[in-house]
């Protein structure tokens, strides 16, 4: 899980299908919300957000992937 207060450390990297983003991944979605990608589970993802609820988006969905700025 990543909280709002860790996004500041993660830089936001470009649209991609959420599909292409590799597991366990925290992505942020065009909406704004971010969320930590676990898996694909057929057509659709398993994610949480930043409470533990469980997200499910669709494989195809365009998302921003986060990579860590250490």
């Amino acid at each position: 899980m990543i909280s709002e207060i860790d996004i500041k450390d993660w830089e936001q990297l470009p649209l991609t299908k959420l599909h292409e983003v590799p597991k366990n991944t925290p992505i942020k979605t065009e909406d704004g919300d971010n969320l930590f990608f676990h898996h694909i589970d057929g057509m659709y993802s398993y994610c949480e957000d930043s409470r533990g609820n469980v997200v499910h988006l669709a494989a195809w969905t365009l998302v921003y992937p986060l990579k860590y700025n250490a």
